[in-house]
């Protein structure tokens, strides 16, 4: 499998130690947004140091304003913004500009419509594909149509999220060829990071 990995929504020091055994992770998500899974920026900061080196650390945002997301980004001393909300790009090019951090943007897929977004090309850096949820900003844990997103994913930067696990990522992989697969329930037992879930999984991929 050529993506790489991404763990979403990392909450204790000991997940980092987790993660930092699979070199194909490169990512880890932390979750600013109102969700089971949000910590504070001390949590952030202290979780980071811990990571290895080369992984990556991602600020999930959602229905916050621009002056929170830049304030948090730039204090939990953030790599990548991601943004899970209805941000247009006015949005998006402040938040850019005032923390000169790449920005990821979701995508909630529910149709071929959903992924017209090439008003947003010029300045996103990656666009997470999620299932789209009436209630949910991301972390559903469903899967969506991944053949809806096989033609965008060929000619942008990609994370697929929603639903993957250890007995469809390889299947994902091969339906969407994203750059980036994002998990985070899949490798959770009572909302925490489980070890043997994310080695097992890790052991899956092809």
């Amino acid at each position: 499998m050529m993506a790489d990995i991404k763990i979403c929504g990392l909450r204790r020091e000991i997940d980092a130690d987790y993660i930092n055994e699979f070199e194909k992770i490169k990512y880890a998500g932390f979750v600013f947004a109102k969700s089971k899974r949000r910590i504070d920026i001390k949590t952030a900061l202290t979780i980071k140091q811990r990571l290895r080196d080369d992984i990556k650390t991602v600020a999930v945002f959602a229905d916050m304003t621009e002056q929170d997301v830049i304030y948090t980004a730039k204090e939990a001393g953030v790599d990548i913004i991601q943004l899970h909300s209805d941000e247009n790009i006015d949005y998006i090019k402040r938040v850019k500009d005032e923390t000169g951090l790449k920005i990821w943007k979701s995508i909630s897929v529910k149709n071929k419509e959903s992924l017209d977004v090439e008003d947003l090309c010029s300045i996103v850096d990656c666009f997470v594909l999620d299932s789209y949820s009436k209630i949910l900003r991301g972390g559903s844990g469903k899967t969506f149509d991944w053949s809806l997103a096989e033609s965008f994913s060929k000619n942008h930067f990609t994370a697929l999220a929603g639903g993957i696990d250890e007995n469809n990522i390889n299947e994902a992989y091969m339906a969407v060829k994203p750059n980036i697969i994002d998990l985070s329930s899949a490798v959770e037992t009572d909302g925490f990071k489980d070890y043997k879930k994310i080695e097992r999984l890790m052991r899956r991929i092809k």
